[in-house]
This record gives C-alpha cells, structure tokens and sequence, in this order.
C-alpha cells in the first residue's frame, strides 16, 4: 500500500522537529565549551594577576616575618650562653660541662597553595673571624704583660630569601648583629659594661669575653638545624686592682676587635660611653681602622675621669651544629 499525502507530511514533519533538536543539541554544546573556554580563561585571568601583583608582595612580607623568626631563634642562643656563662663562674656552685639545646629553622616565608616552596638559610659556626686585643696603659711607665688577645670566634645565619633582601644575623662576643650587604646594627649588646659605681668621675670598665669553642662548620637548610652549646668555664684573666699595690698602676687602655660589622661596634662603643657621661675626643675615642678592618675603643687618661678598675673575664663555650629535622625541647 503506498503512503497517503497525510502520513507523508507527519513524516516531514517529525524529521524537522528531529533536525531542530539535534542543532538544538549541537548549539547548546559549543555554547556551553565556549563558556568552559571563557571561565579558564577568567581562572587563568585572575591567577595571573594574583601571582603577578600580589603574590610577590605577599612572598616579601612572609619572608620578613621569617627573618624575624630566625632573629629571634639567634636570640635564644645568645640568651643561653649568657646562662651558661653565668653558671660557670666561679663562684658559683654549678658545675661544669653544662649543655643545652637550640634549635634554628632555617627555612621559611612560604605561602601555601600559591608558593609553597620555603627560603633557605646557611649556618656558620666559626668560620667568619671575631678576635680581640686589650692593650692595657701608663703613660709613665711599662705594663708587663701589655696586652691581651682572644680569638673568639662567632655564630653566622644568613638567609636566600626570593623576595625580602638578604639579612645576615651574627653572634659575636656577646653580641647579636642583624647586617645586609651595606651596614649593620647592634641588637643586642655584648658583655662589656661601663661603669661609674663610686663616683662620677671614677668608671669601672669589665670586658667578658666569650670564647667559642669548636670546628668550623656549616649547613645549608631549609630545616631546623639544632645548635648545641656547651658551657665549659669562666675565669678571671685581668683585675687591674691587682696592680695597685705595685710599682705599676693601669689608668688607660685600647680595646681593638677584628670584625666584619664595623657600623655595629661603633655605634654601641659611641652610645654606651655617651650615655656614661663620657666625652668624646677627651675621655674615649672609637676609630674604624679600615686598611685592617678593626675598630678600636680607647679610653684616654685625663685630669677629669678616671679608670678605677678594668676588668676581663673569659667565657668558654663549646658550639657545634647536630643533626637535621631533631623534635628539640629546651
């Protein structure tokens, strides 16, 4: 039986309707990938700035609160080995050969997600030179022995930041150092005091100094690295009361340190002596001798001020660097 008009036009009819939903369908696809394409691109977009303009500035800002960090890390070892040196006085009932623990993260200033990746840092111990030479004084006469010398080394962090400037912390001799490549400051200051107990015109100068004991030795990280510190003794060296009652009497002296943070030094030897009413050019000098790279501090004779009493002690401590990724308690 062939087809009547009717059933001829529901056949054309129904193919329409199926081509429209298949072109429906087909629209409806490319429309939704240009719309998948159009969002990564927007992802990608915003991903971009972020990590072009606000990352780096988010990066700096974590890597400085890093530095604070490991400041604060090379704080507690200057803080324990001005336990360890109180302990091994002699007078006090401690005994020897005391040891703690620091540990020292060297690694930080990540972001998660967008910049995991932690900062290095490098720990020295004794391999950057810290020595000094007290050189005692009369100008009328000779003090045997005239001088005294310590090498005592030093404890050196420095960091590889990506974004932040490179900081180099630095314990030597009682003192904490935080220096770039340009200058440097004191943070904390070292066990030399003056003072002027009797009178105004009569000081009392004592020069501790701490003594690093050890191999040199180094790591680069982006761990925590301990650093184990070994109180070992502290022994009078000079008391210049001891001269008093002798032919020969020390009225003046140069304190002359070998160091690489220059700035540093002079800034604490200017303040300390300043704020003891001491005038400079009549009653100390501090000169920066940049031919060998040392600074010297004198204090001078004169008619107004007078040293009473210079006084030099030694630490001893033991530092050496453990091993990585230790769970410490201190």
């Amino acid at each position: 039986m062939l087809p009547n008009a009717s059933t001829k036009r529901k056949g054309t009819e129904e193919g329409k309707v199926g081509l429209f939903f298949r072109f429906s369908k087909s629209e409806s696809a490319a429309a939704t990938a240009v719309i998948a394409i159009l969002l990564l691109g927007l992802v990608f977009t915003i991903v971009s700035v972020v990590r072009l303009e606000y990352v780096p500035e988010w990066k700096n800002d974590a890597e400085q609160d890093y530095m604070y960090d490991i400041l604060n890390d090379m704080w507690v070892v200057k803080t324990n080995i001005d336990v360890l040196s109180r302990l091994m006085e002699p007078n006090n009932s401690a005994s020897n050969n005391i040891s703690v623990t620091a540990p020292i993260d060297l690694g930080g200033g990540e972001i998660p997600f967008l910049e995991p990746l932690k900062s290095n840092g490098k720990l020295e111990v004794n391999t950057e030179r810290y020595a000094m030479t007290v050189v005692m004084r009369n100008l009328s006469q000779k003090i045997t022995p005239d001088n005294i010398t310590f090498e005592c080394g030093g404890i050196t962090c420095y960091s590889e930041n990506k974004q932040y400037p490179d900081q180099v912390i630095r314990y030597e001799n009682g003192a904490l150092i935080l220096a770039n490549g340009k200058s440097s400051v004191m943070r904390q200051p070292p066990s030399i005091t003056i003072e002027n107990k009797t009178t105004e015109n009569n000081y009392t100068v004592t020069i501790q100094a701490v003594q690093l004991s050890g191999e040199r030795d180094f790591t680069s990280s982006n761990t925590i690295v301990p650093l184990q510190l070994t109180g070992y003794k502290t022994e009078p060296v000079l008391d210049s009361n001891d001269y008093k009652n002798t032919s020969t009497s020390i009225n003046a002296f140069n304190l002359t340190i070998a160091t690489r943070y220059p700035d540093a030094w002079i800034e604490y030897f200017n303040e300390t002596a300043q704020d003891k009413g001491l005038e400079y050019g009549k009653d100390y000098t501090v000169q920066h001798l940049k031919g060998s790279g040392h600074v010297r501090f004198s204090f001078l004779p004169n008619s107004t001020k007078k040293l009473e009493r210079l006084y030099i002690i030694k630490t001893t401590i033991g530092a050496e660097l453990g091993e990585e990724n230790i769970s410490i308690l201190i």
